[in-house]
């Protein structure tokens, strides 16, 4: 199976974090919520509602949803975080935790999932690189030179979550 794209969409990541999940409407207990040990291995949530951290500052990002057998290529992502994600209803959504509408949406088999969220250039927004100008969701989907993400859609679960790499950005000090 060759990757298959489910959605792309601008996505505001409202208080640094994006939700994958199968059910919009569904509440969250508080013991899922972040912790600082969540907050270190990049996700918090439910196999059914998944919450992922980025990173830039406006928490506005170019999201691209892939249906996939194999995970995204290690050498070419600086951060990959890994979930498990569980569609009992045969549906995956993506959104802000305050959206009331996804921003992406799309039919799978239910079942268990590996997300891998693939990250470029973390923390890079328009206001490092000196620009004050709204970009069009047009214009923000060609930019790869600012914070995007491409979530690889894997059946089956997991065997490991968390941030699987993680690499320094190329603004960063030391870089």
């Amino acid at each position: 199976m060759e990757d298959r794209l489910l959605g792309a969409g601008r996505l505001f990541a409202s208080h640094y974090q994006m939700v994958v999940c199968d059910d919009p409407s569904a509440a969250l207990s508080d013991d899922a919520n972040w912790t600082d040990e969540k907050s270190a291995r990049g996700f918090a949530g439910t196999p059914t509602f998944r919450m992922i951290g980025t990173e830039a500052d406006p928490n506005d990002h170019w999201v691209e949803l892939v249906a996939t057998r194999q995970p995204p290529s290690f050498d070419a992502w600086q951060r990959i975080t890994c979930v498990h994600f569980l569609s009992r209803g045969g549906k995956i959504h993506v959104m802000s935790v305050v959206d009331h509408q996804p921003v992406l949406s799309a039919e799978i088999e239910p079942g268990d999932y590996r997300i891998y969220a693939a990250a470029q250039n973390l923390g890079i927004d328009q206001l490092t690189l000196g620009e004050d100008g709204q970009l069009t969701d047009s214009e923000i989907s060609l930019r790869k030179d600012i914070e995007w993400y491409r979530l690889f859609v894997v059946p089956g679960k997991p065997e490991t979550e968390g941030r699987l790499i993680d690499r320094p950005s190329p603004l960063s000090p030391g870089a």
